[in-house]
C-alpha cells in the first residue's frame, strides 16, 4: 500500500479550497461575459420612465432574456480567450486522483462546466457550440452538427466533416475506477453519425461513415471500422456496409459474426 501523500490526507480541505477558488475564477469570467447585455438592457431600461405599467413589464422581460441570450454568446468567448491564455488543457495518460494532471485535468473540464450549465443547451445546433469547442481545442471538421451539451475533455476529441452527434449524446475522453484516471483521444471520422443518447467513452475511434445506434455505449478503446454499425450495451457490430467510394475497396470485407444481414432496418433509427 502506497504511503498517503499531504493532499491525500487533507483531500476534502484541498478540494473544498480548490472549489471555492473556481468559483472566485467564474465569477469573474461570468461577470465579465454578462456585461455587455446588462449594460445594453440598463441603457434601454431608461427609456421606458413614462410608459404604461404593461409595457414597462413587457420591456423588462425582454430586456432580461435579451441580456441572457447576449450572456450565453459572450461566454464561450470569455471562456474559450482565457483556456487559450492559461493554456488549460486535459493531459491524456493515467493518473492518480490526488496527483497533479488530475488538477489539469478538474481545472480545465470545470470552464467546460461553466458554460455547459449557463449557455450551451441554447446554442446546440449552431456554429456558436462548434466555435467553443474550438477555443477549447477540439478539432471539429465542416459542418459538423452537435446536438448536445454532454462534451468534456475537448482537447482530446476529433470530429470530421459532415458528422452529426445527436442529441444527448455523451461524448468524453476521461473514465475513473480504482483511484486512477484515464483519458485517452477520441476520433470521430468523416459522415458519422452518432445516434440519440449514445455514450462514447475514451480511446474509440469511429471509422467514415460509421453509424452508432440510439442509446448505444461504446466501450473504452473500441474501434469501429469504416461504414459499420454498432448498438446495444455494450455496442457491438450489427451491420456492415460500404462508408463511401473514395474511402472503401470496391470489394467489401465480410460481416463481422452476429452481424444482420443487409435490409434491416437502416439509418432511419438514428434521431438526433
Amino acid at each position: 500500500m502506497r504511503p498517503q501523500t499531504f493532499v491525500h490526507r487533507h483531500a476534502t480541505v484541498v478540494q473544498v479550497l480548490l472549489t471555492l477558488g473556481l468559483y472566485a475564477q467564474f465569477s469573474v469570467l461570468a461577470g465579465i461575459a454578462a456585461t455587455p447585455g446588462v449594460y445594453a438592457a440598463l441603457r434601454l431600461w431608461s427609456l421606458a420612465d413614462a410608459w404604461p405599467l404593461p409595457l414597462t413589464v413587457m420591456l423588462a422581460c425582454a430586456l432580461g432574456w435579451g441580456a441572457f441570450f447576449s450572456y450565453a454568446v459572450c461566454i464561450i468567448f470569455v471562456v474559450g480567450a482565457f483556456r487559450i491564455v492559461t493554456r488549460a488543457s486535459a493531459p491524456a495518460g493515467r493518473f492518480r486522483f490526488y496527483s497533479y494532471p488530475a488538477y489539469q485535468w478538474a481545472r480545465y473540464n470545470a470552464l467546460i462546466l461553466l458554460v455547459r450549465y449557463t449557455s450551451l443547451n441554447f446554442i446546440r445546433v449552431t456554429p456558436f457550440i462548434n466555435v467553443f469547442h474550438r477555443l477549447m481545442g477540439m478539432r471539429i471538421g465542416r459542418r459538423v452538427q452537435i446536438n448536445t451539451a454532454v462534451i468534456g475533455d475537448s482537447n482530446l476529441i476529433e470530429i470530421g466533416d459532415d458528422s452529426v452527434i445527436g442529441g444527448d449524446v455523451t461524448l468524453v475522453a476521461h473514465a475513473a475506477a480504482h483511484g486512477v484516471f484515464v483519458t485517452a483521444p477520441v476520433r470521430i471520422g468523416h459522415r458519422v453519425t452518432v445516434g440519440l443518447m449514445a455514450v462514447i467513452l475514451p480511446g474509440v475511434t469511429l471509422g467514415d461513415g460509421a453509424v452508432i445506434l440510439p442509446n448505444s455505449v461504446v466501450e473504452m478503446g473500441t474501434r469501429v471500422g469504416p461504414g459499420e454499425t454498432w448498438g446495444g450495451i455494450p455496442a457491438i457490430c450489427v451491420r456492415t456496409r460500404q462508408a463511401h467510394p473514395s474511402t472503401r475497396p470496391a470489394t467489401s470485407s465480410a460481416p463481422r459474426p452476429g452481424a444482420r444481414p443487409e435490409g434491416d432496418a437502416g439509418d432511419a433509427d438514428v434521431v438526433r
